[in-house]
């Protein structure tokens, strides 16, 4: 009932599209209703010996003596059915009997036309203002889902696959909307075109009706026990169908290594790999499916044949109900089969879309580790320092990447972060724009803790150049003015000017227009960092966090992004992590990481004296440079 509800949530604010499609789904069961009951004045005027048909069965008169009191009121009962039919048929004759056969035919015929045109509009309308909700639904569906994507913290990213948050968006998404789809053009439509057709058959032979649906238990519980199982299949296939969006994305995504190592053939056999599982899953989904269908016209057909058999026989015997009775009770028999069929294969396609369904709504409902707290304070400007109090932090799957850090960066300072790989440099400045909040001890700004900082105003004050510069598949202009809205074009190359980009953008043919491909791939890594100082400066933040932004380049390009650095840094908070120790010497601190604990910091040249770790990591670095200057 959960993901009913929740699912219903998202239909609500559409009710009224949904009540015009059922109104109009209603009337247009009724108008096919009304088209199978001509067809006793059709046959009475065709074949019978007078325009029309009338009454056919009369209830024998029974003395009322106290023996027969009984017999007469069950008497009374079928009177009342055959009563009720024979109204029904006076009413239709009044409307379309005429004084010849001939004017009878053609008033049917017209009767038949006008019934045909209101199906007609009626099915369009209920299919357009349904359209309307399911995409509606759809809309609101995949945007919510990418909603909680920029809200959900770092850490659901690391342990998910990236096919699989695709394929919630557009599989999952996708299968949820076929089952709606189904479920309200035949939630509406199909009952009610069974209730009316059971009316008519039963009101003209109810001995008939008892055999015909005596079979129909059995299909119902066989399309349960069906679509129990492929539900369970679905979910497979959707996982499945995320393997397959991972190993296409991470293909794509890595293309230089994969030709640049030769593996292209490995991949091949990656993906058909996956493609043979998903394969495997969508038939047995499609084995069971399928074997709901002979299922469905085998019990079908058996009731066809009993009632053809039974109600024939009365027929040509001249015991049962008349001919154009029988005609028009095997007319409603044939047009039951369809529906009946729609519903019983209805609860296989909803089992399907409550897979899809659960799978979207865990990650709807997943709980936001870093957020804002109900009393968030706003920070307009940085102004006095940020301090980092008994630090700790764990993840999940790795205990102890930070211990009890301590330190304060007052405003305008250069902080440098330093150690071996994997001591927690990232990580720890990577708590700053609260990616992750601390397990233990607290971070401040201006003595606020960050979790007590609204998230956008905290970030409103940051900049962040990574080692992997992350641009997107536009053109330079648009990655520059990334997320900002009305900035000018003098600010955007004056930007550029500080960063060291200006010269080479304006070298392309299409300058600020140039596209740069996927994640950058038409620049030079160089370029690529150059790009993103400039998207950092055009954003004027008080605090800058560079991560190793220099370590991938060549000693050319590196001095290059080095000077755009240095021009960013001025007058700005700014933390530094790198390998190359050259470009950190003018620290104002230099903090030294060792297996997530802080143990040294203070200037180069302090950390020099004491010969410790730093002392170790700058000779390795400079030991050759030393001796050749010697």
């Amino acid at each position: 009932m959960y993901l009913y509800r929740k699912i219903l949530n998202y239909l609500l604010p559409y009710w009224k599209h949904m009540l015009i499609s059922a109104i109009s789904m209603i009337i247009f069961a009724l108008l096919s209703g009304a088209l199978i009951w001509l067809i006793g004045p059709l046959m009475g005027t065709l074949f019978g010996s007078g325009a029309g048909y009338g009454v056919t069965e009369q209830i024998e008169e029974v003395s009322p003596d106290q023996d027969q009191v009984e017999l007469s009121e069950g008497q009374q009962i079928v009177s009342g059915f055959a009563s009720l039919r024979e109204s029904i048929k006076e009413i239709v004759n009044n409307l379309v009997i005429a004084d010849t056969k001939i004017n009878t035919l053609r008033n049917l015929c017209i009767a038949i036309l006008i019934i045909a045109l209101g199906k007609s509009f009626f099915f369009y309308t209920q299919g357009y203002f349904m359209a309307y909700v399911e995409q509606k639904f759809i809309r609101n569906l995949r945007v919510d889902l990418f909603s909680q994507y920029q809200k959900l913290s770092l850490s659901y990213f690391h342990g998910t696959r990236t096919g699989q948050l695709i394929s919630h968006v557009t599989n999952d998404v996708m299968i949820l909307r076929e089952s709606l789809d189904q479920a309200f053009n035949r939630i509406t439509r199909d009952p009610l075109l069974i209730l009316i057709y059971l009316t008519f058959m039963f009101l003209i032979s109810w001995q008939l009706l008892l055999i015909s649906i005596f079979v129909m238990p059995l299909a119902f519980l066989m399309m349960y026990i069906i679509g129990k199982k492929l539900r369970k299949y679905s979910a497979q296939a959707q996982e499945r169908m995320a393997d397959v969006n991972t190993v296409l994305e991470e293909n794509v995504s890595n293309i230089r290594i994969v030709k640049g190592f030769n593996t292209d053939k490995f991949e091949i056999r990656k993906f058909v790999k996956q493609a043979d599982d998903y394969f495997r899953t969508l038939l047995k989904i499609s084995r069971v499916r399928l074997f709901s269908n002979p299922i469905n016209e085998l019990l079908g057909t058996v009731a066809v044949v009993i009632i053809l058999w039974f109600g024939g026989r009365n027929v040509l015997a001249g015991t049962g109900i008349s001919a154009p009775d029988f005609v028009l009770f095997a007319f409603a028999m044939f047009s039951l089969i369809a529906p009946v069929k729609s519903v019983s294969n209805l609860h296989i396609k909803i089992q399907e879309g409550m897979a899809a369904a659960e799978r979207i709504f865990t990650v709807i409902d997943s709980s936001v580790e870093v957020k804002d707290a109900p009393d968030a304070v706003e920070i307009s400007e940085f102004s006095k320092e940020i301090k980092f109090e008994n630090v700790s932090f764990s993840y999940k799957t790795t205990p102890n990447v930070l211990k009890n850090i301590n330190f304060t960066v007052k405003k305008g300072e250069l902080i440098a972060i330093v150690g071996p790989s994997g001591a927690g440099k990232s990580t720890l400045c990577d708590l700053i724009p609260r990616f992750y909040d601390p397990t233990e001890g607290r971070i401040t700004i201006d003595g606020h803790d960050l979790r007590q900082v609204k998230l956008s105003s905290l970030r409103a004050q940051l900049g962040i150049v990574t080692q992997e510069t992350m641009l997107f598949n536009d053109t330079i202009y648009n990655n520059i003015t990334y997320g900002l809205d009305g900035v000018s074009k003098k600010n955007v190359e004056e930007a550029t000017r500080i960063a060291n980009a200006y010269d080479f953008i304006s070298a392309f043919e299409k300058g600020f227009d140039t596209p740069i491909g996927n994640r950058g791939v038409m620049l030079s890594g160089g370029q690529r960092q150059r790009i993103a100082i400039a998207r950092a400066v055009l954003r004027n933040p008080q605090i800058l966090i560079f991560d190793e932004a220099t370590s991938s380049l060549d000693t050319e390009s590196e001095q290059v992004v080095q000077e755009a650095i240095d021009r960013l840094l001025r007058g700005r908070t700014t933390f530094v992590i790198a390998h190359r120790l050259s470009t950190i010497l003018n620290a104002n601190k230099i903090l030294v990481i060792q297996d997530g604990g802080l143990i040294d910091s203070g200037t180069h040249q302090e950390l020099i004296s004491r010969k410790g770790l730093y002392q170790r990591l700058y000779n390795l670095q400079f030991k050759e440079q030393n001796s050749n200057g010697s």
